[in-house]
């Protein structure tokens, strides 16, 4: 009923082109997942001081080659990526996106390279003999997707925040248009939950030192204490600069609260980490917990041990229920998915570090992981948490164990 922009319905919107991850199936763009994935590798960046060098990215020309260093930290160029394409986005669309998917059934379910999906050429014809998809001057545009949707937008708007303090004298112009968009999303996204701009605020305040994203906090620490279980990671990280004794006598109580629950939760299972699964495998959550477990363990490791996050690594790492014990994470463990759902799923074949899934729990009691290439819920690969939490929770667990500064 509305494009929510200056953009009328089937326009070309310039500034999409650039930067992004697709999912492995239907090859489509979600904001949030575009943006978990800039948070996780911008906190992993601040956390673990990555240098590591393997890959080549040239955004002038759109060229990247693999095995070939440039001298550039590889964690600093896949944040520019992400960035690029959100940033892209809110810039000319004068917000957020919500989504960038290809508009037909015969694209969605393509067997192949995404680059297959398009001729690459705008279509702005009214022809309506235009070739089908898949020839010269066929109708093949991407979709863009716009809503209204103030939690997601505040979520962005922190990961942004995030995102611009990693590119600080990496990329400064798009450094301080991260900011901008994050800074503009949290002055126009008012009312609404509260517990959503904790998040942003935290990052926010983080980023700029700005006292008003403080004052936010103060004034709702009772609002973090209640929905700790949700946001007691990002209350953890906010004790490094709120310092205010108050304020950390109470987040502090709060975290041995929470301890009790976690530890009755992670005795349910032999596991030791929460596990109810609904239909989707249960990797993405128990990876997204352990990557939370970090920043609780540092911030209060006399209240909450390593212990939980380090379960959750050896889960997704073939410590989990049923008869199929692989790792969920391709090509690493002694035994992996080496058959999952990613682009080349029609050959029976896998992308070496791929992230799946993982097991699937029927009801009501049958944990399944089969050696099917098709069955999203169990073997997808999936950019956002089901990517860069594993690789946050490794580089965490090198860290912990040992003891690197």
């Amino acid at each position: 009923h509305a494009t929510l922009t200056s953009f009328k319905s089937g326009d070309v919107v310039p500034g999409l082109n650039k930067g992004g991850r697709h999912d492995a199936g239907e090859f489509d763009m979600r904001v949030e997942s575009l943006a978990e994935t800039v948070m996780g590798l911008a906190l992993a960046y601040e956390e673990f001081n990555l240098t590591y060098d393997n890959t080549s990215v040239d955004q002038k020309n759109s060229v990247v080659e693999i095995h070939v260093p440039d001298g550039k930290p590889d964690v600093l160029q896949q944040i520019e990526h992400g960035l690029l394409s959100v940033v892209g986005g809110y810039r000319a669309l004068g917000r957020l996106y919500r989504g960038i998917i290809e508009p037909t059934n015969r694209q969605y379910v393509l067997l192949g390279d995404a680059a297959n999906l398009t001729d690459n050429i705008p279509f702005t014809s009214n022809n309506k003999t235009a070739p089908e998809v898949g020839l010269p001057g066929s109708p093949d545009d991407r979709w863009v997707f716009t809503e209204e949707n103030p939690g997601r937008e505040l979520s962005v708007a922190a990961c942004l925040a995030a995102g611009s303090r990693a590119m600080r004298g990496y990329n400064d112009t798009l450094a301080q248009q991260s900011l901008q968009a994050a800074e503009a999303i949290w002055e126009k996204t008012k009312g609404g939950n509260v517990n959503n701009r904790i998040a942003p605020a935290v990052e926010l305040f983080i980023t700029t030192k700005d006292k008003k994203y403080r004052d936010y906090l103060l004034a709702h620490t009772d609002d973090m204490i209640k929905s700790f279980d949700r946001n007691g990671w990002i209350a953890a990280r906010s004790l490094k600069v709120v310092t205010d004794a108050r304020y950390k006598e109470a987040i502090t109580a709060a975290a041995r609260t929470y301890y009790t629950k976690l530890q009755a939760q992670g005795a349910k299972t032999p596991y030791g980490v929460p596990y109810e699964p609904n239909i989707w495998g249960a990797g993405w959550g128990i990876q997204n917990f352990g990557y939370h477990q970090y920043f609780l363990h540092t911030a209060f490791p006399q209240i909450i041990p390593a212990d939980y996050m380090l379960h959750a690594l050896d889960f997704v790492l073939g410590s989990h229920p049923g008869q199929n014990t692989s790792s969920f994470a391709s090509g690493v463990g002694s035994r992996s998915l080496t058959t999952a759902y990613g682009f080349n799923r029609a050959d029976w074949s896998y992308i070496p570090g791929g992230i799946g899934s993982g097991t699937a729990l029927i009801r009501p009691d049958f944990p399944e992981l089969l050696t099917w290439p098709f069955l999203w819920q169990q073997t997808e690969y999936v950019l956002g948490g089901g990517t860069t939490d594993y690789l946050f929770l490794v580089l965490a667990a090198d860290h912990l164990l040992n003891k690197k500064k």
